[in-house]
């Protein structure tokens, strides 16, 4: 990078370490056989977000990229509740939002420079920085990575699960092939040589490990705790919140020599990104960084119209029957344990403790009358499913079931759960809460999860993994069977008017419609609205909104880190020429 693009600022701190070298330098006169000094250590700086933003989203407080140039970085921020893509030049301090990105996450630019691909509502798109125009290049229902090769092909993880695809022209290819143990190819980045690009494999157990495609050969690199990338022939992955940099030979991918510890306190995203990013010069990283969660109450087009209680570590939300209340499992502060409150819809009014376990209280989910809160619990440190008096204090906990069953619906005197059985995967059932006894509603074979009945009683929709990955499904009373996802869903919750399917779709809030014809069907899913970070929502039952919770707006931002020169901390064994 030429020196006009280094920032103002770091071009003072240039000439005042040169003139601290220079007179460093006087005794050398004297001492002309010693050994030169080490040169000056790379520079190292903070970068704080735009006026009145926070950098990232969610729990992802750096999503960056740097021009192929150089010269400009383009990250994600946060304003006003709206996500978008920025864009700056490294040569100032003034960076400026990008219309048409809101809603955005992975951003990278294209080869050429000339336009920046990134990810919103489901679907990749391309921003042309000539004419401003975006374009949707293909669906992405959990996107896990895209890049931009030298030929104009782009490569993308529409999902998090399956192989990398090669985009050219209206063509679609599988560029990476499953291997044995392999579950899922995220998070591909080119190398700038050729075709050759990296890309993260995710094991069945969990491992991630960095793979680079080279001249059509595979090879395993490094083991990474997120993914990483390749730059100036220098291979750069996490491993314990350190960033590592070792050279890879050109010839054949092989890595050299040992690896470099270039900084610490790397942290993750909830994607499994780690968060850096990096040119030959520049490195950007931050640490981890969760942020407080709120509920949040949206109309079923996407506005947000409030909030409601306090914030805190939020996990699920259940709305009783006449929306007045809703069941919030927590993290509690001190014991840092779950615990379920009951939290008054009304402004100012006091949130109650449903359970104080000093082990885990989980998926709360209402009676039909509103006065009992049903969960799970490891209280006698079996799990086993529970009922309690939601408006009395110090009601005594009801044993329901023994065993791991966990709540998703109440209906009459049947609860929903699903559960483990010895001879399958996980079913759907319903246990009448005052004979205990157990009806089974699904059992495919496949894992039938979040079991939701629809209003009047006539539709029972729930996730199942047959497909592969989860999906969501509908049984109705007469036997019959639709598929209302094809792009992967979870969270299945009914409108008030059981027309319609509300679901989680990544960060999205998607929603399908039941059609007139006969056979029943459903339209379609389209996105309501994009939360980043959002973890669970419900669907009101008196009116049409929805409530969710989301990261808290806050003032601050994570703090990101840029090492300015990053090669020089590699010795010169491994140090690339």
């Amino acid at each position: 990078m030429a020196d006009d693009v280094v920032p103002k600022i770091l071009k003072w701190i240039v000439s005042v370490l040169i003139l601290a070298v220079v007179g460093l330098s006087i005794p050398v006169v004297r001492h002309l056989r010693e050994v030169p000094p080490s040169p000056a250590p790379p520079l190292t700086l903070t970068l704080g977000p735009p006026s009145g933003a926070e950098l990232g989203s969610g729990d992802e407080p750096l999503d960056a990229t740097i021009s192929p140039d150089e010269r400009q970085i383009a990250f994600v921020a946060t304003r006003s509740g709206t996500t978008m893509v920025w864009r700056r030049t490294l040569d100032s301090d003034r960076a400026e939002p990008l219309a048409g990105t809101e809603g955005a996450q992975l951003p990278a630019w294209s080869s050429t420079g000339d336009a920046i691909l990134f990810f919103s509502n489901t679907r990749l798109r391309k921003l042309s920085l000539g004419d401003g125009a975006v374009s949707d290049v293909a669906d992405a229902p959990s996107p896990a990575g895209v890049t931009s090769l030298l030929d104009g092909s782009i490569l993308v993880s529409p999902q998090s699960t399956g192989v990398i695809q090669r985009l050219q022209g209206q063509a679609t290819a599988d560029a990476t092939r499953l291997r044995a143990g392999d579950r899922a190819h995220v998070f591909p980045v080119a190398t700038g040589r050729g075709a050759d690009f990296v890309y993260t494999a995710i094991g069945e157990t969990g491992r991630r490990t960095v793979r680079l495609v080279h001249e059509g050969e595979e090879r395993d690199l490094a083991v990474t705790s997120g993914h990483g990338l390749i730059v100036a022939g220098v291979l750069l992955v996490v491993r314990d919140e350190v960033l590592l940099a070792q050279r890879v030979e050109d010839a054949n991918g092989a890595l050299q020599g040992s690896s470099t510890a270039l900084m610490t306190g790397v942290g993750v995203s909830p994607s499994g990104r780690n968060l850096f990013t990096a040119s030959s010069r520049i490195v950007l990283s931050a640490p981890s960084a969760v942020r407080a969660r709120e509920l949040a109450w949206f109309d079923v087009s996407g506005t947000r119209t409030g909030t409601m209680g306090e914030a805190g570590d939020l996990w699920q939300v259940r709305l009783s029957p006449d929306d007045h209340y809703a069941a919030v499992t927590h993290v509690a502060p001190l014991l840092r344990t779950l615990d379920i409150a009951v939290v008054p819809a009304a402004a100012g009014a006091a949130s109650e403790p449903l359970t104080l376990a000093l082990a885990a209280d989980s998926d709360p989910v209402w009676s039909p009358d509103g006065r009992r809160v049903a969960y799970r619990s490891l209280q006698t440190g079996r799990p086993a499913l529970y009922a309690k008096r939601a408006h009395e204090k110090d009601a005594d906990d009801e044993t329901i079931a023994e065993g791991d069953s966990t709540p998703t619906d109440w209906r009459g005197m049947n609860i929903i759960v699903h559960a483990i059985e010895a001879t399958s995967a996980r079913d759907i059932n319903a246990i009448d809460d005052t004979r205990h006894t157990k009806t089974t509603l699904v059992k495919s074979g496949f894992n039938d999860t979040d079991g939701r009945w629809s209003p009047d009683g006539t539709w029972l929709a729930y996730v199942s993994d047959e497909s592969g990955r989860p999906d969501i499904y509908a049984d109705r009373r007469d036997g019959s069977r639709v598929r209302v996802s094809f792009a992967g869903g979870s969270k299945p919750r009914w409108s008030r008017d059981g027309q319609s399917i509300f679901f989680l779709r990544g960060s999205a809030i998607m929603r399908a419609t039941l059609t007139n014809s006969s056979p029943a069907n459903f339209t379609p899913s389209v996105p309501v609205l994009d939360a980043p970070g959002i973890r669970d929502f419900d669907a009101a039952h008196r009116n049409d909104a929805l409530i969710a919770i989301v990261p808290v707006n806050s003032s601050s931002s994570a703090p990101v880190s840029a090492i300015v020169d990053w090669q020089s901390r590699i010795p010169a064994a491994t140090q690339v020429r």
